[in-house]
């Protein structure tokens, strides 16, 4: 996998908040948060990794990693399903 995609989408305590929180128990508004905090991470870890992203890259990942929580994955699940499909998506 690319350099790239190899960092960690989600940090530590999100990840704890997330897997404590079923997709059902979600209040309205709480996608936005999240989406905030993942977004947050990608872009922290690619200019760790002295990357940069393609544009819209971040947001569709993020994106997809939401609804794949929501639809029952694992983060971890999630974070790999997402990071393949946007690997393909912006040819990296």
């Amino acid at each position: 996998m690319p350099a790239l995609l190899k960092a960690t989408l989600v940090p530590i305590g999100l990840s704890a908040t997330l897997a404590a929180l079923p997709g059902s128990a979600w209040a309205d508004g709480d996608d936005g948060l999240i989406t905030q905090f993942c977004l947050a991470s990608f872009n922290a870890a690619m200019a760790h990794a002295g990357e940069s992203p393609p544009e819209g890259m971040g947001s569709y990942t993020c994106h997809c990693f939401l609804d794949e929580v929501k639809s029952g994955a694992s983060i971890e699940a999630a974070q790999t399903t997402c990071k393949s499909k946007a690997a393909s998506i912006y040819k990296l």
